[in-house]
């Protein structure tokens, strides 16, 4: 997981305050004066000594600042629905694990099974969340994964009661491509790095230009150092000059070598993917739909910007509030709630999101976005679905199949 570093840039909104709506039509009744509220316990749950947020050094010797812990996000979302908490006569009690560096999985699933919370938020490593869904009784408790993008995540863990909020890798590259064919951009070069992430985005980002209907004139791959041997894999333009495209798809993840590819191409042409025009779940600069407000707050609770994993934190404890307003508040009917169509949100990003109940990944737009502004929110124009456009976006009911054991 990183985060490619941003450009210090600072906004002020300036205006009426605005409430956080999430007492509108939703017919619950105010609490009886008097009557102790019901706790609803949410675990947010990390492990000691995780990678994703220790120190990373580029390639370059470069030490780029390391990536905050999401928690911050989950705090704000216990703020934001205490209104629409007491009206439903319940407070969400947040708590936050930290598993020992060697700490096992499954002595960790039985304390939850003893505990009985409404919610898991997985802050974890991958191989951590999967032994975690496996360690725990049939759709006990819902999962939130808040971190991992893998498509592959979903088909695997696709009869569990993990709900992907974070949005998948083919959600992202197909937002990229709906772009790139809306501004005509339709012939790709795909440059490529050699580590097993670069390698995933690129074929995704493949998949999603056959998918719209862009066509990808060449896939190079490149590979890091100044290795004179090597030069035709490194001289970006070199990379760049043989063939004739509309736009570079650039699949770098570590951005060791990305950083450099915008202003160093043999052809003057626009950069997407992990440079240049990237997608993502959120932006700190967004400013439609309420996000300035979720921002702000955010800012001056943590104060730093919000990141796109702070905001499915905040999402996560946000979808527990809203299946209580559907009487779900233990962990098994939590868990069947959202596994419907009928639990949608306002996630301040232009139009109501929900859960899939194939493959429980989070249906929201995605932000298109440079350095220092937003472009576009995906799905665009045009792109129609027969049920909802923001299912243009990732893996649809007809080509999903669920082949894993039902948990």
């Amino acid at each position: 997981m990183t985060e490619v570093n941003r450009l210090p840039l600072r906004r002020v909104f300036v205006g009426i305050a605005t409430c956080v709506a999430l007492l509108a039509g939703t017919g619950a009744s105010p609490a009886q004066e008097g009557v102790a509220p019901t706790p609803v316990k949410i675990l947010y749950l990390s492990r000691a000594d995780d990678v994703a947020y220790a120190d990373i050094q580029a390639a370059d010797g470069v030490f780029r600042p390391p990536l905050p812990s999401p928690f911050a996000g989950a705090e704000l979302a216990v703020k934001d629905t205490r209104a629409t908490a007491h009206a439903l006569g319940i407070t969400i009690d947040l708590d936050h694990t930290t598993l020992e560096s060697d700490g096992p999985i499954a002595a960790e699933a039985q304390r939850i099974v003893a505990d009985a919370p409404a919610a898991v938020i997985a802050d974890l490593p991958e191989a951590d969340m999967v032994a975690l869904v496996k360690a725990l009784p049939a759709s006990s408790v819902p999962i939130f994964n808040i971190r991992h993008r893998a498509d592959s995540l979903r088909q695997d863990l696709c009869g569990s009661a993990v709900y992907h909020v974070i949005p998948s890798r083919s959600m992202l590259t197909d937002a990229l491509a709906q772009f790139a064919v809306q501004k005509n951009w339709r012939k790709v070069l795909v440059l490529r790095g050699p580590a097993p992430d670069d390698i995933a985005l690129a074929n995704a980002f493949e998949t999603s230009a056959q998918k719209f209907g862009a066509r990808i004139v060449d896939t190079k791959a490149f590979v890091l150092g100044h290795d004179p041997r090597k030069r035709a894999q490194t001289n970006i333009t070199l990379l760049t000059g043989s063939d004739d495209y509309d736009v570079l798809f650039l699949a770098d993840t570590g951005g060791d070598f990305g950083r450099y590819v915008p202003y160093q191409l043999a052809r003057p042409r626009p950069v997407i993917g992990t440079e240049g025009l990237r997608a993502t779940a959120w932006d700190s600069l967004s400013d439609r739909f309420g996000a300035p407000q979720v921002n702000h707050r955010f800012e001056r609770s943590a104060h730093r910007s919000m990141t796109e994993y702070d905001w499915a934190a905040w999402v996560a404890v946000r979808a527990v509030v809203e299946a209580a307003r559907h009487k779900a508040l233990t962990g098994p009917a939590v868990a069947a709630a959202l596994a419907h169509d009928a639990i949608t949100m306002d996630v301040s990003k232009g139009m109501e999101a929900s859960f899939r109940p194939w493959d429980h990944q989070f249906r929201q737009s995605i932000v298109l976005q440079t350095s220092d502004v937003v472009i576009e929110m995906a799905p665009l124009e045009g792109f129609l679905h027969r049920v909802t456009p923001l299912d243009t976006l990732g893996t649809d009911a007809p080509e999903f199949s669920c082949k894993a054991a039902v948990r």
